[in-house]
């Protein structure tokens, strides 16, 4: 059976895409058949993640009735297979982000999971993504205006009835002021699933245009993300979080005294 999850969050610039991509590419490496689409139909950068920015069709094309999701979807080089969105602004034009829904019915029954990427904010193409699928992952940042965004989107997603899997927090500095998983597991009424650093692998992944699974596949935050991937999947796995990138935060840390 095909498991429809979003990838959400209320606020923009908390990692969401960077999370998609990286629990899908995870979830093919253990095995699990995987496709992972972009809908954020006004910003895309899935492609971008990936590696892959330019397809002549691509999920706008699909929600105009141009095409067929089939073909508009592509293999990485990993197996996993990819629906990225266009980049032009003429791609915006006659696109219906109601039509979502009929599109992800179509790729029900082959994959074991389709990840959407969707846009930021609590606009239509947001919405439109949450109510289409049948959970989400709530994607946020340590900080009281990501996770009060969150709390939205959490909201609308029950509303929808639509799951709440859990909450990845992302780019977390240890900073004094950040908010902890409980404090955030108490705002939200949810679970957190990870807790991912910002960390300089992460950065580094996207400027080589890769999943930093795929970049550094024995890092710490690596790891991370497979042990939400094996989680989502049923699977027993525990991440090694003291593989290399630990040891490189220590001596930055100790650089900067």
């Amino acid at each position: 059976m095909t498991r429809l999850i979003c990838v959400t969050g209320g606020k923009g610039g908390t990692g969401k895409t960077t999370v998609a991509s990286n629990l899908g590419a995870a979830l093919q490496e253990f095995g699990r058949d995987t496709i992972v689409l972009d809908a954020n139909l006004t910003n895309p950068n899935l492609g971008f993640h990936l590696g892959i920015p330019l397809y002549p069709n691509t999920l706008h094309d699909v929600l105009k009735g141009d095409s067929h999701i089939t073909e508009a979807t592509y293999i990485h080089d990993s197996g996993l297979r990819v629906v990225p969105a266009g980049l032009s602004i003429e791609d915006l034009a006659d696109t219906d982000p109601d039509n979502l829904p009929d599109a992800l019915l179509d790729t029900v029954g082959d994959p074991e999971f389709v990840l959407v990427d969707s846009a930021a904010g609590l606009g239509n193409e947001s919405i439109s993504a949450i109510e289409a699928c049948d959970e989400v992952v709530v994607v946020t940042n340590p900080n009281l205006p990501a996770v009060t965004d969150a709390l939205k989107t959490v909201n609308i997603a029950e509303e929808s009835g639509t799951d709440v899997t859990g909450v990845v927090v992302n780019k977390i500095q240890n900073r004094e002021d950040e908010l902890d998983a409980d404090e955030i597991e108490s705002m939200l009424g949810h679970g957190v699933l990870a807790e991912i650093p910002d960390d300089p692998a992460v950065r580094e992944s996207l400027s080589v245009k890769k999943p930093v699974i795929h970049h550094e596949p024995d890092h710490h935050v690596s790891e991370r993300f497979k042990g939400v991937a094996a989680n989502m999947a049923g699977l027993q796995y525990e991440p090694d979080l003291s593989g290399p990138g630990l040891l490189d935060r220590i001596r930055e840390r100790i650089g900067d005294l």
